[in-house]
């Protein structure tokens, strides 16, 4: 809201008096408040230093009476409880005192009145270990009873003896919570809110009296505190007699209720005095402003109408009267101006305009109307009108936005004038600034550059061709200097782009002979026709000729004189070469298929000859001259023709063909590979079409011996016993005999195209890929594979051979020869069998145990398994040999061993090394337990008698018993153990068995 000076003046008045004004009655507030404040608290501290100075007295007086008591107590003796509790009782301590009680100087309570439930002591209390230690009275910190958890304060005073020593202590309680001397105080009041407050002293100060029950023995911090206007007014006074604080709490709101009345009152006289002060300076300053007002309106009339007539008190003889003549003068000298300027802008040729800030035309001249085609009517926004309708608005607002900047404008415009004509013109304009830096509108030329820019436009077109072209375009004027090169020309005469060539005739860039051309033919041409077309030769930047395309073309001015030539050139130094090499490689092309063993023939689309090699003369004797438009049937004959026919017209078709046929020529018969390719334009139409006839006669020829050569070969494969298969590099079956059909189970064409992992499946797959890619690596490969099952076992030999190809540097596939090994492994099985196994035991010999050791530990190291080795023998064997002879001998060994088997695991490994030692091996142990059960149990079974040959005898035996767990240990040395603890068997008194305490090469078993 804009303000008018009057306004601007009673308000400035109005708010330096009320300022003076407020000062002064802040600074008098703030003296009567602190004055007040003062005295408040001094009449509220004399009032809490007497109530504290009661409370003190009142406290002195029951711990009087309760000393009295206590030395009645002390007089009459402390020994019998039952008078203690009279004597409580007959006391007038109830009348002070909320309780009671009487404890000896251990502190326990051995009278109480009222009577209630005694704790069993007070030896903990501080106010007890006070009064014990010091002899004195004392008053306790605020706490909870034990018996009714109530809040309350203890008054303890020493009983004396008669013997003068500390007989026990009489203790009080004034409850907290009920009418007593410390209740009364809690509910009193001081004038219209205030109370009381007591807190211990101390770090850790508690409340020991309130108004609100809740705060009771609270800490002291949980009070507001504070000091100052807005906070509470609190006072302290001492309690001697307790060590307590005795506070008067008055709330602020009571306080300082005076205070707040008298600023409310301030307040609105202050208000009340802003504005009668304001409306005198308001009409007061009216009555002096009215001549200024008057100027002010004329001059808002003079700037809607300059030309308007206004009346000013130009005689007034004072300040107002100066100004007044002054903007009379002002206003004259500038009407003269304007008119001036009116002139001028009238008679530009550019069109002038100024705008405001909304981008609304308020001066344009006659220039301005006539290219934007308008009415001066239509001057404010009526170019808007020439202004395509979708994007009027659109121009609109980037005009205001424009209008409304600081920055200059520099804009090209489209516009549609109403008479049908498009124009384009360029706006230039500046800011018109006001003091302050606000932008007031814009001025401004417009000027039609129509005719300009299609001229500029048309000429940077021809410019860009020229620049952009590969050709070479040059000026000369009528003399034959060089006016102009485009950037083409410039780099192939060795010109740089900005380099001036004023200098340069046409005779720098010519050889004589052309030189000789232009004089003679070239120029007399163009200046006759005005152009002239041909070849030329031109140097370049080497000064090296080549051949050039050359347009010349005459301008001449508006009388009809020749003004400059214009040149146009290209370079046509490639598609001479390409001619040369043309006719270079039709030459080479007749030398090479003149030379092939190959019947070469080129026909259209009648299949007539349009081309043949000398093959075709060779061949058949006919000159080529000859051939050339005869038709094919004509050469061939019907009956190769009618053979023909059908692929010759698949090839007319679209489609390239190749088959094999027979010909009759005078040389003999001569088989051929035909391969016809068809010819399209750039359509797609077949128009002709390409024939190539290979002698391929010796091939067939070879064809033929390999197939009988492979029918032989079959011939003898299939009569082979062993499996004969030919694969290829990409494990392919190529070949297979006869036996790999019946070992397979599968026909000849079921095997062969098929994988190697695909006939087998992936289990035997994997297992033979190892072999494989050795045997394509050019490895020559043999190995067994044995197929064993419940009812049946087989066992194959396979050799794999390379193939090498024909020039021995990769490997083409290989030859698999399989053959079945089966009876010959069985038999060496049964041999290894009876060299393993004990013939007079039928348990295994040492070499089978050997044998089966090694696998044994080898398992027990892989899968980190415990496995025993147990060494038995005979106790006693060579005398009952030497006493029954070796038959009892053998037969008690046979026994022996019988009862062996029985008392182990159909798994464990039993053996007779030689004589009477035995071994057993058990795998997979649970732990070492397992193999000394059946230790223990072998010596056991061994000493039942044996039955032989119609006698009893009694044998026992001794064994040592070792462990293998894994690691690097042999079994050379779980032998030695096993034999050690045997041998500590026996130096042990034998028919027992020694255990070794650790694995061998480990750990405790």
């Amino acid at each position: 809201m804009r303000l008018k000076l009057r306004t601007k003046t009673a308000l400035l008045i109005t708010s330096l008096v009320l300022v003076l004004v407020g000062v002064t009655g802040g600074w008098q507030y703030r003296s009567l408040s602190s004055e007040y404040i003062e005295l408040m608290r001094e009449q509220q501290q004399a009032l809490t230093d007497s109530a504290a100075a009661d409370l003190d007295y009142k406290l002195g007086i029951h711990l009087s009476a309760l000393a009295r008591a206590a030395r009645e107590l002390g007089a009459q003796g402390f020994a019998d409880p039952a008078a203690q509790q009279r004597f409580l009782r007959d006391q007038d301590l109830r009348t002070m005192f909320d309780n009671a009680a009487l404890a000896t100087p251990d502190g326990a309570i051995v009278a109480i009145n009222p009577p209630a439930e005694r704790p069993s002591s007070i030896a903990d209390r501080d106010y007890f270990r006070r009064v014990r230690d010091t002899g004195q009275p004392t008053i306790s910190a605020p706490l909870l009873t034990r018996s009714a958890r109530q809040p309350a304060v203890i008054m303890a005073v020493p009983v004396d003896g008669t013997d003068g020593r500390l007989a026990g202590v009489l203790g009080a309680a004034l409850n907290l919570q009920r009418a007593n001397v410390l209740g009364d105080l809690s509910r009193a009041t001081v004038g219209r809110g205030g109370h009381y407050v007591i807190v211990t002293r101390g770090p850790s100060p508690q409340i020991v009296m309130h108004p609100d029950a809740n705060l009771l023995l609270k800490p002291a911090s949980a009070l507001a505190s504070g000091d100052g206007i807005g906070k509470d007014v609190a006072t302290h006074a001492s309690i001697p007699a307790a060590g307590w604080e005795l506070r008067l709490v008055v709330p602020a709101a009571i306080a300082y209720a005076p205070l707040e009345q008298v600023r409310r009152n301030l307040l609105l006289q202050m208000l009340w005095l802003g504005l009668g002060c304001a409306l005198l300076v308001w009409v007061g300053t009216t009555w002096v402003m009215r001549p200024l007002e008057a100027l002010s309106g004329a001059i808002r009339t003079l700037r809607r109408s300059p030309d308007s007539q206004v009346g000013l008190d130009v005689v007034a003889n004072d300040e107002r009267g100066d100004l007044a003549r002054e903007f009379d003068a002002l206003m004259a000298e500038l009407r003269e101006q304007r008119l001036e300027m009116a002139a001028v802008t009238d008679a530009s040729p550019v069109g002038l305009f100024r705008c405001d800030s909304e981008g609304r035309m308020t001066y344009v001249n006659d220039e301005y109307l006539a290219i934007h085609g308008l009415a001066r009517k239509d001057a404010a926004a009526g170019w808007l009108t020439l202004v395509r309708e979708e994007i009027r608005e659109t121009v609109r607002q980037e005009w205001a936005r424009l209008a409304n900047s600081a920055t200059p404008v520099a804009v090209t415009r489209r516009l549609h004038r109403r008479d049908g004509t498009r124009v384009l013109v360029a706006l230039r304009s500046r800011p018109v600034l006001a003091a302050d830096g606000r932008v007031l509108g814009h001025v401004g030329t417009v000027t039609d550059i129509t005719e300009r820019t299609r001229a500029e436009q048309a000429l940077r077109t021809l410019t860009a061709i020229f620049d952009m072209t590969t050709d070479y375009i040059v000026q000369l004027d009528a003399k034959g200097r060089l006016i102009y090169m485009n950037p083409a020309a410039r780099l192939r005469t060795g010109l740089a782009l900005d380099a001036p060539i004023e200098q340069f005739s046409v005779a720098d860039f010519n050889p004589p002979e052309t030189m000789e051309r232009l004089a003679t033919e070239i120029v007399p041409t163009a200046v006759r026709a005005g152009i002239w077309v041909g070849e030329s030769m031109v140097w370049d930047a080497r000064r090296e000729a080549f051949p050039a395309s050359h347009m010349v073309i005459a301008h001449r001015d508006k009388h009809g004189k020749v003004e400059y030539f214009s040149g146009l050139m290209r370079d046509i130094s490639a598609a001479k070469a390409a001619e040369r090499a043309l006719r270079d490689s039709e030459h080479r092309l007749r030398m090479v298929t003149d030379h092939l063993p190959a019947l070469i023939s080129y026909l259209d689309r009648d299949l007539r000859f349009r081309f043949v090699n000398k093959a075709h003369q060779d061949w058949f004797g006919i000159p080529t001259e000859q051939l050339l438009g005869m038709g094919l049937w004509k050469f061939y004959g019907e009956e190769a023709w009618a053979e023909m026919e059908p692929h010759l017209r698949a090839a007319l078709a679209g489609r390239q063909v190749t088959y094999e046929r027979r010909l009759k020529t005078p040389g003999g018969r001569r088989d051929v590979q035909a391969t016809v390719v068809p010819e399209r334009d750039e359509h797609g139409e077949v128009i002709g079409l390409y024939t190539l006839d290979s002698d391929i006669t010796a091939h067939h020829e070879a064809e033929e011996a390999l197939q009988e050569s492979e029918a032989r070969l079959r011939t003898v494969a299939d009569a082979l016993p062993m499996r004969v298969a030919y694969i290829d590099a990409e494990e392919r079956y190529r070949f297979n005999n006869l036996a790999y059909e019946r070992g397979f189970g599968l026909s000849r064409e079921q095997i062969q195209g098929h994988t190697v992992q695909e006939l087998l499946g992936e289990p035997d797959y994997l297992a033979l890929q190892p072999h494989i890619r050795a045997a394509l690596a050019g490895e020559t490969v043999t190995f067994q594979s044995e197929v064993a099952r419940s009812d049946s076992y087989y066992c194959y030999e396979a050799q794999y051979i390379p193939q090498p190809a024909v020039n021995d540097e990769t490997i083409v596939g290989f030859h698999a020869v399989i053959t079945d090994i089966t009876r010959q492994k069985l038999e060496e099985k049964r041999l290894v069998t009876l060299a393993q196994v004990d013939p007079l035991t039928g348990l295994a010999n040492r070499s089978g145990f050997e044998a089966r050791l090694d696998e044994a530990m080898e398992r027990a190291r892989g899968a980190g398994a415990l496995m025993a080795l147990m060494y038995l023998d005979i106790d006693g064997f060579k005398k009952i040999n030497d006493q029954f002879g070796h038959q009892v001998g053998d037969e008690l060994l046979r026994g022996f061993a019988g009862r062996l088997s029985q008392a182990l695991r159909s798994g464990d490994v039993r053996a007779r090394l030689g004589g009477d030692e035995f071994t057993v091996i058990m795998e997979g142990l649970p732990g070492a337990d397992a193999a000394i059960s059946v230790a223990s149990g072998l010596i056991d079974a061994m000493q039942q008698p044996f039955d032989l040959e119609e006698r009893t005898i009694l044998v026992r035996t001794s064994i040592g018993v070792a462990f293998y767990q894994g690691g690097d240990a042999t079994a050379a040395a779980l032998v030695r153990q096993a034999d050690e603890m045997l041998y500590q068997a026996k130096g042990a008194g034998r028919n027992n068995y020694q255990v070794a305490s650790h694995p061998v090469g480990g750990h405790r078993a």
